[in-house]
Protein backbone atom coordinates (compact mmCIF):
# COMPACT_ATOMS: atom_id res chain seq x y z
CA UNK A 1 0.00 0.00 0.00
CA UNK A 2 1.27 3.52 -0.62
CA UNK A 3 0.71 6.03 1.96
CA UNK A 4 0.12 9.70 1.32
CA UNK A 5 1.41 11.88 4.30
CA UNK A 6 -1.24 14.70 5.10
CA UNK A 7 0.29 17.02 6.25
CA UNK A 8 3.67 17.17 3.69
CA UNK A 9 1.76 15.05 1.05
CA UNK A 10 4.54 12.76 0.70
CA UNK A 11 4.10 9.38 -0.65
CA UNK A 12 5.60 6.23 1.03
CA UNK A 13 5.74 2.70 0.05
CA UNK A 14 6.42 1.27 3.89
CA UNK A 15 3.83 0.21 6.07
CA UNK A 16 4.41 -0.01 9.74
CA UNK A 17 5.96 3.51 10.06
CA UNK A 18 5.13 5.02 13.12
CA UNK A 19 5.87 8.32 11.66
CA UNK A 20 6.53 10.20 8.44
CA UNK A 21 10.17 9.67 7.14
CA UNK A 22 9.76 13.38 5.55
CA UNK A 23 8.38 15.96 7.98
CA UNK A 24 7.85 13.60 10.80
CA UNK A 25 4.11 13.53 11.46
CA UNK A 26 2.87 11.14 13.31
CA UNK A 27 -0.84 11.21 12.02
CA UNK A 28 -2.34 8.62 10.32
CA UNK A 29 -1.96 8.68 6.52
CA UNK A 30 -3.78 8.30 3.91
CA UNK A 31 -4.15 5.54 1.27
CA UNK A 32 -2.44 6.94 -1.35
CA UNK A 33 -4.49 4.69 -4.24
CA UNK A 34 -7.96 5.21 -2.93
CA UNK A 35 -8.94 8.34 -4.68
CA UNK A 36 -12.49 9.40 -6.12
CA UNK A 37 -13.80 11.19 -8.84
CA UNK A 38 -16.17 14.05 -8.11
CA UNK A 39 -18.10 16.56 -10.44
CA UNK A 40 -18.69 19.64 -9.26
CA UNK A 41 -19.39 23.29 -10.38
CA UNK A 42 -15.87 25.56 -9.47
CA UNK A 43 -18.03 27.48 -7.56
CA UNK A 44 -19.11 24.40 -5.60
CA UNK A 45 -15.25 23.81 -5.31
CA UNK A 46 -14.75 27.46 -3.86
CA UNK A 47 -17.35 26.93 -1.29
CA UNK A 48 -15.92 23.81 0.09
CA UNK A 49 -12.05 25.05 0.14
CA UNK A 50 -12.98 28.71 1.17
CA UNK A 51 -14.82 26.88 4.26
CA UNK A 52 -12.40 24.18 4.90
CA UNK A 53 -9.45 26.65 4.68
CA UNK A 54 -11.41 28.78 7.17
CA UNK A 55 -11.96 26.09 9.78
CA UNK A 56 -8.42 24.65 9.64
CA UNK A 57 -7.53 27.88 10.56
CA UNK A 58 -9.82 28.42 13.45
CA UNK A 59 -9.14 25.02 14.99
CA UNK A 60 -5.12 25.29 14.69
CA UNK A 61 -4.49 25.93 18.34
CA UNK A 62 -6.73 23.24 19.25
CA UNK A 63 -4.46 20.04 20.60
CA UNK A 64 -5.44 18.03 17.50
CA UNK A 65 -5.49 20.74 14.96
CA UNK A 66 -2.03 21.86 14.72
CA UNK A 67 -1.53 20.85 11.22
CA UNK A 68 -4.96 21.13 10.08
CA UNK A 69 -4.08 24.33 8.03
CA UNK A 70 -0.45 22.00 6.75
CA UNK A 71 -3.06 19.68 5.85
CA UNK A 72 -5.63 22.35 4.04
CA UNK A 73 -3.15 23.67 2.10
CA UNK A 74 -1.66 20.46 0.65
CA UNK A 75 -4.91 19.88 -0.14
CA UNK A 76 -5.57 23.06 -2.25
CA UNK A 77 -2.15 23.08 -3.74
CA UNK A 78 -3.37 19.31 -5.26
CA UNK A 79 -6.02 20.81 -6.41
CA UNK A 80 -5.07 23.68 -8.29
CA UNK A 81 -3.10 22.12 -10.72
CA UNK A 82 -6.07 20.90 -11.61
CA UNK A 83 -8.53 24.27 -12.33
CA UNK A 84 -7.40 27.88 -12.67
CA UNK A 85 -9.48 28.97 -10.07
CA UNK A 86 -8.44 30.31 -6.27
CA UNK A 87 -9.34 27.55 -4.17
CA UNK A 88 -8.82 30.32 -1.08
CA UNK A 89 -9.01 33.55 -0.12
CA UNK A 90 -4.99 33.43 0.28
CA UNK A 91 -4.96 32.42 -3.09
CA UNK A 92 -7.86 34.95 -4.09
CA UNK A 93 -5.38 37.41 -2.58
CA UNK A 94 -2.54 36.28 -4.00
CA UNK A 95 -4.22 36.91 -7.95
CA UNK A 96 -5.32 40.09 -6.98
CA UNK A 97 -1.86 41.19 -6.14
CA UNK A 98 -0.33 39.80 -9.29
CA UNK A 99 -3.07 41.26 -11.51
CA UNK A 100 -2.27 44.86 -9.86
CA UNK A 101 1.70 44.30 -9.13
CA UNK A 102 1.60 48.25 -8.36
CA UNK A 103 -1.06 48.04 -5.81
CA UNK A 104 -0.95 47.93 -2.44
CA UNK A 105 -3.65 45.11 -1.08
CA UNK A 106 -4.39 45.29 2.57
CA UNK A 107 -6.12 43.17 4.83
CA UNK A 108 -7.52 43.88 8.14
CA UNK A 109 -8.90 41.77 10.75
CA UNK A 110 -10.51 42.20 13.71
CA UNK A 111 -9.18 46.05 13.51
CA UNK A 112 -5.38 44.78 12.65
CA UNK A 113 -3.53 44.53 9.11
CA UNK A 114 -2.99 40.82 8.81
CA UNK A 115 -0.55 39.57 5.58
CA UNK A 116 -1.98 37.08 3.47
Amino acid sequence: MRLLCLRCREIVDQEGLTACPTCGSTKPPADADDTVTATLTRHELRILTFWASNYAASIKDHPDGGDAPLVITGILDHLAHFTDTALSLRQEIADVRSAFPTSNVTVHRNGKETDL
